[in-house]
């Protein structure tokens, strides 16, 4: 019989092969929380109203320099400049009107990215922020590259006999709908192995997975005696205070300000009762979740978690 050159000194122990097991679980939850966590932060409708007007503006603009007059910019039902028309003659009644919500920003691949990239047990925070500002560039002209290219899909779907039929712009909707439900994480995930690889991150996670069986736990630092002197720290405390007063302030003014048109619709069933009571719910919404976010954001910049090895030098 052929003698086998497996060693038994290269076998796993069961100890530190079930503490990788349990990292890789570990990851895996905190990326399923995170995509939980946004569902719920974005919720409300026009959580992200900056960001949304911001790109409702440029595609607009952008979409009409490609193709002028493709484009006009228009107020949403819910108020806010974020409903963007294309225009065409071979569409059915000549237009087709889009709502930039909160996931057309691109926030939310973001996140995810994010995530990703600071699981990743490599570099220090600063440098996976610096690299994940990059990212956020990449990203952003992406997500605009997708939206100003849904036009010229919709004018494809319309020509010929199919011009003017109700429907027709179905390839704009059948694109929009792949890159939600497929593209966007296939595009992430190859963004994620192109940085993986070309940054050296491998070679850090190699180390981790070797150095985890030292892993002694997460310790804090509260101290505030370095407050002045840690730029990002200090930057980190008083922004979240200045929100945590912001979204109280936000959240009472609308709580204890006039809210008889959304009691008089308590047990009105109608289409203007309906958005009456949504939209004052969704500002409360907004004012809690912005109260959270920066309540986390104060708690890690006063706390500094950190994780500890063993024989670690102090």
């Amino acid at each position: 019989m052929r003698e086998s050159s497996w060693k038994a000194s290269d076998d796993i122990p069961l100890s530190e092969f079930m503490r990788m097991l349990g990292a890789v679980f570990v990851l895996v939850f905190v990326l399923l929380f995170g995509e939980i966590l946004f569902r719920w932060l974005i919720e409300p409708a026009n959580t992200l109203l900056p960001l949304q007007l911001i790109e409702a503006w440029l595609w607009t603009h952008l979409s009409n320099i490609f193709w002028p007059g493709s484009a006009e910019l228009v107020a949403h039902e819910t108020g806010p400049m974020t409903q963007v028309n294309l225009l065409h003659p071979t569409f059915y009644s000549g237009i087709v009107p889009l709502y930039v919500s909160d996931e057309c920003t691109g926030l939310h691949e973001l996140f995810f990215l994010a995530m990703m990239m600071l699981l990743t047990p490599s570099f220090d925070i600063k440098t996976k922020l610096k690299h994940l500002g990059i990212a956020s560039i990449i990203v952003f002209i992406l997500n605009l590259i997708r939206l100003v290219v849904l036009y010229p899909l919709a004018v494809s779907g319309c020509e010929g006999m199919n011009g003017g039929t109700f429907g027709c712009e179905s390839p704009l909707f059948e694109f929009h709908n792949f890159v939600l439900e497929y593209g966007s994480l296939i595009v992430l995930v190859i963004g994620w192995t192109i940085w993986f690889n070309i940054t050296g991150a491998r070679n850090d996670v190699r180390n981790f997975w070797k150095r985890l069986p030292q892993f002694n736990g997460i310790t804090c630092n509260p101290s505030l005696d370095d407050l002045n002197s840690n730029t990002v720290r200090a930057t980190g405390v008083y922004f979240s205070i200045g929100m945590l007063i912001l979204s109280v302030i936000s959240y009472f003014s609308k709580a204890l300000g006039d809210t008889s048109s959304v009691d008089e619709c308590a047990n009105i069933i109608s289409a203007s009762c309906t958005r009456i009571v949504t939209e004052y719910e969704d500002s409360l919404g907004v004012s809690i979740r912005l109260f959270l976010i920066s309540l986390v954001i104060f708690s890690l910049s006063w706390l500094r978690p950190k994780l500890t090895w063993q024989n670690e030098e102090e």
